[in-house]
């Protein structure tokens, strides 16, 4: 069982990633902004950070995330079936939750 801190605002999308995270065997830790998965994340160590792009601080995230010394190496995922293109490459973008469990295990396995 791994742990996948979910950095969610809409408390709607957030219960529904928490029910098929859990349902899949995983904790869920959640955090609606930027900061407060920085402070999460520091504490516990999640195996993955599950967010969107639509998250208002989702810039900011990937800053901290960077500037972070021990956090900096964090993986950050998105799950959204069109498959944006986004600038920032160290964001995995994930079809569907069982890609996002074979990103998780290919990470412990390395």
């Amino acid at each position: 069982m791994h742990t996948v801190l979910v950095v969610e605002d809409v408390d709607e999308i957030s219960a529904n990633m928490t029910a098929a995270l859990k349902g899949r065997g995983h904790r869920v830790e959640l955090a609606s902004n930027a900061e407060q998965a920085i402070h999460m994340a520091e504490e516990n160590r999640p195996a993955m950070i599950l967010t969107d792009l639509d998250l208002p601080t989702f810039d900011n995230l990937m800053s901290l995330l960077r500037a972070h010394s021990v956090l900096k190496e964090m993986i950050v995922a998105i799950i959204d079936i069109n498959g944006p293109e986004i600038a920032d490459q160290t964001v995995n973008i994930l079809c569907d939750f069982q890609a996002l469990d074979d990103l998780i295990e290919s990470s412990k396995s390395n």
